[in-house]
C-alpha cells in the first residue's frame, strides 16, 4: 500500500519498523568463493541522470540484498556479488565506449543496464559482439528489441504496449467509451508508442478519430485539444511536464472528455504537486508501483521492497529502481540456475527465465523482451496516485467518468 501523504521522516520510520518485521533473507553458512564482478552501465549524469541514479540505487539494493543472505550460490559455494558501475553521460556514443571498456579492459563477463533506450541502442550491439549476456533495466522500445539481440534481455515490458492497460481499462468501464484521440510528442519513441496505441485501440473496438503530434517541450497545445475535443477518451503520449501543461491548457479550454490518460506523470509527485485538484481522474501507465500485488516465487514482495528500500535510501522507489532491482535478481537467479558464470551458460538460462517476481513475471520472447510482464496503470485519486490495473494487482478500482473540472 502507497502512502505518499506521510511525511518522509513517518514514512522511513515505518519502513525501518517494517524491514526489521519484513522476511530476511535465509542466510546459510557456507564457505565463500571469489568475488563476482558484474558490469553496470548506467546514466548518473546528462540529460536522464534522474532515472538513473534511481536506477543506481535499485541495483545497489539489490546487491546489498545479495550479499546479506551470503551471496551468489555456485556448488554450495556463496560469491559475494560486485558492481562495477560506470556512467554513460546519457550519451549513446559513450555507452558504446563504456561498454567496450568494461568487458575488454575490466573483464566484466556479465553485465547489467543500461537504464535508457538510447544508450542501450548503443551498448547492446557491443555485448553482443562480445557475446556477452546484457540483463537491461532501461531498455523497452521496439526499435531496440526487434534487432533480436542474442544477448540482451530486458526486464521491461515492451514499450509498443505502454498504453495498452489504459486501453483495456477504459473498455472494462460501463458503459465503455466508443471514441479516443491521441496526442504525442514528436520524438521518435513517442510517435512508436502512439502508432502502436492506435492499431491496439482500433483492434479492441475503440475508434481513434483523431491523431497528431506536438513539437517536444511546446507550451501550447490548443490546437490539438481543440480537434481532439470530440473523443470521448483523451490520451497522451509523452513527458511528465508536457502532462501538466495539457491538463492546464484543457482546463482553460473547459475541454472535458471523460478520462485523460497519459504514457509518463500521474504516478510522478511533481505532476499532483503542480495541478492539485486538477490531477484527480488523470491515469497514466506505469512499469511498477509500490502497492502492486504481484504473486512471488522469490525476493521480497512489493510492499516490503519498497519499505526496505526507503529505510535504506532515504525515499521510495519508483518504476526505474524496481526494474533495476528486477534485473539484478534477474541475473542472479540465471547464474544459480546455469551453475556457471560462463557467459554463453547464463545466457541460456536467462533464455528459460519464467520467474515471478515483485516487479510482475519475468519472460523472454525471442527478442529478449519480458513478453509476459503487463504495464500497470494509475490514477490520481484524492490527490494521491493509487494502482487501478490490471484488476489482480490493483489496490483500487478505477473512478470512471471523469466528473468534470468543478468537482474535482
Amino acid at each position: 500500500m502507497r502512502r505518499p501523504w506521510l511525511a518522509l521522516s513517518a514514512l522511513i520510520a515505518i519502513a525501518l519498523l517494517a524491514t526489521a518485521c519484513a522476511p530476511a533473507p535465509a542466510v546459510i553458512s557456507r564457505p565463500l568463493g571469489s568475488v563476482v564482478t558484474v558490469g553496470t552501465v548506467l546514466s548518473l549524469t546528462g540529460s536522464q541522470a534522474t532515472n538513473g541514479q534511481m536506477a543506481k540505487e535499485g541495483y545497489l539494493y539489490c546487491q546489498d540484498w545479495i550479499n546479506e543472505k551470503g551471496g551468489i550460490y555456485l556448488k554450495g559455494v556463496g560469491h559475494r556479488l560486485s558492481l562495477d558501475i560506470a556512467d554513460d553521460q546519457s550519451r549513446p556514443s559513450i555507452a558504446a565506449s563504456t561498454t567496450e571498456q568494461l568487458i575488454s579492459e575490466n573483464h566484466d563477463t556479465l553485465l547489467l543496464g543500461p537504464s535508457n533506450d538510447a544508450t542501450a541502442s548503443r551498448a547492446a550491439p557491443v555485448a553482443e559482439q562480445h557475446q556477452v549476456p546484457m540483463v537491461s533495466s532501461g531498455a523497452s522500445s521496439d526499435a531496440v528489441l526487434n534487432n533480436h539481440y542474442h544477448y540482451l534481455f530486458s526486464v521491461l515490458a515492451p514499450r509498443s504496449r505502454q498504453m495498452q492497460g489504459v486501453v483495456d481499462m477504459v473498455l472494462a468501464q460501463d458503459p465503455k467509451p466508443q471514441s479516443a484521440a491521441i496526442l504525442y510528442a514528436s520524438d521518435s519513441l513517442s510517435a512508436e508508442v502512439a502508432n502502436a496505441t492506435a492499431v491496439y485501440a482500433n483492434a479492441k473496438g475503440l475508434s481513434v478519430v483523431y491523431g497528431n503530434s506536438y513539437p517536444s517541450g511546446v507550451n501550447d497545445v490548443s490546437g490539438q485539444l481543440g480537434a481532439a475535443a470530440g473523443a470521448e477518451i483523451i490520451l497522451e503520449i509523452g513527458h511528465a511536464a508536457e502532462g501538466v501543461r495539457t491538463l492546464q491548457q484543457a482546463q482553460q479550454m473547459n475541454i472535458q472528455p471523460k478520462l485523460f490518460g497519459f504514457s509518463d506523470g500521474p504516478g510522478e509527485g511533481r505532476f499532483t504537486r503542480d495541478l492539485h485538484k486538477a490531477a484527480n481522474f488523470t491515469v497514466g501507465a506505469t512499469q511498477w508501483a509500490p502497492a502492486a500485488r504481484n504473486p512471488i516465487s522469490y525476493f521480497l514482495d512489493s510492499f516490503h521492497y519498497a519499505l526496505a528500500f526507503a529505510a535504506q535510501f532515504g525515499h521510495m522507489p519508483d518504476q526505474y529502481a524496481a526494474a533495476a532491482t528486477a534485473a539484478c535478481l534477474t541475473l542472479e537467479v540465471a547464474i544459480e540456475r546455469a551453475a556457471s558464470l560462463e557467459p554463453a551458460k547464463v545466457r541460456e538460462a536467462l533464455a528459460a527465465t519464467d520467474l515471478n517476481t515483485f516487479f510482475g513475471q519475468i519472460k523472454f520472447d525471442d527478442r529478449g523482451a519480458n513478453a509476459a510482464k503487463p504495464v500497470y496503470v494509475q490514477q490520481v485519486q484524492s490527490g494521491r496516485p493509487v494502482l487501478i490495473w490490471p484488476p489482480d494487482v490493483a489496490s483500487a478500482r478505477p473512478r470512471y467518468p471523469d466528473p468534470g473540472w468543478a468537482k474535482r
